[in-house]
């Protein structure tokens, strides 16, 4: 049986450009490559999740607007059914980003603030039928939270992607069984310090916390065990952009697939390293998927 998960958060329209550097003020600099795709946290890792062999739904708010078309259907594309929970007024949130070339990392402008300032009334709930997961990516708490609660009350496993502590960062943690973290994300009184940050996540009730730091060891702790796992060395590394949300679909599709064991959580978090290894030899987040 195909494994299932929900993907609760933010989907964006990513216009996404090549470059060689970053253009200094009043410079224009030519693209050496382009794409439009959709994007966004759960949107990235649920289109992991179906490059696994998963069957994801992203469950997030669209606005009624011409360019939102172009986000359902590379999603549909990817193998990413998608339930709109909820709506907001005008564009689809739209990220305008660059990536050097010689070194694959990037620069995101977006107002994510409509995806956190709350006001979304959700119409209709995702179904749980069959799902072996939750993810939610902090984003559009109103849709987030109460699908959440209803997961754990199933016995359904949630696992939080946070890249960076927000203000209702707090309470999205409390609703999640796992935390996957990146080593930006630095709660108040931790510093970012891995240990403080994980400490910090199991006095909310985490049962097990992982922190990703980029090619650094991935850090994870559970009730009965801590460590670190090592992450593939990539010869040439293109492009970053989505790799966190890559691992966390990827993680998620372990644990929808074999069910939730701690114990078995550093088998799980090196097949996600392994998949996010795949995605930075090539430009964007789709020319991976093969």
């Amino acid at each position: 049986m195909t494994a299932a998960a929900l993907f609760a958060g933010l989907a964006t329209l990513d216009i996404v450009q090549l470059v060689e550097r970053l253009p200094s003020p009043n410079e224009k600099v030519a693209a050496l490559e382009f794409s439009v795709c959709a994007g966004g946290p759960a949107a990235n890792a649920a289109v992991a999740f179906a490059r696994c062999g998963g069957s994801p739904t992203l469950v997030t708010a669209l606005p009624a607007h011409e360019l939102t078309p172009l986000v359902t259907a590379d999603l549909a594309r990817c193998g990413v059914a998608v339930h709109e929970a909820a709506a907001y007024d005008g564009p689809p949130v739209t990220a305008s980003i660059m990536v050097t070339r010689a070194t694959g990392d990037r620069a995101v402008v977006s107002p994510s603030g409509v995806a956190t300032g709350g006001g979304l009334a959700p119409t209709v709930e995702a179904p749980l039928d069959g799902v072996g997961a939750v993810l939610v990516d902090g984003y559009f708490p109103e849709v987030s939270l109460p699908l959440a609660a209803r997961a754990r009350a199933a016995g359904i496993p949630v696992i939080l992607d946070a890249g960076s502590h927000k203000p209702h960062t707090d309470r999205v943690v409390a609703a999640c069984d796992i935390a996957v973290v990146s080593d930006d994300f630095a709660p108040p009184g931790t510093g970012g310090a891995p240990d403080a940050v994980l400490a910090y996540l199991s006095g909310l009730g985490i049962a097990a916390a992982v922190i990703t730091r980029g090619a650094g060891p991935v850090l994870y702790r559970t009730a009965a065990s801590s460590g670190a796992v090592d992450v593939p060395p990539v010869a040439s590394v293109v492009d970053t952009l989505g790799a966190g949300d890559f691992f966390h679909g990827a993680l998620a599709w372990r644990i929808a697939s074999l069910g939730r064991d701690d114990a078995r959580l550093p088998e799980d978090i090196a097949f996600a390293a392994a998949v996010v290894a795949e995605s930075l030899g090539s430009f964007g987040t789709r020319a991976w998927l093969g």
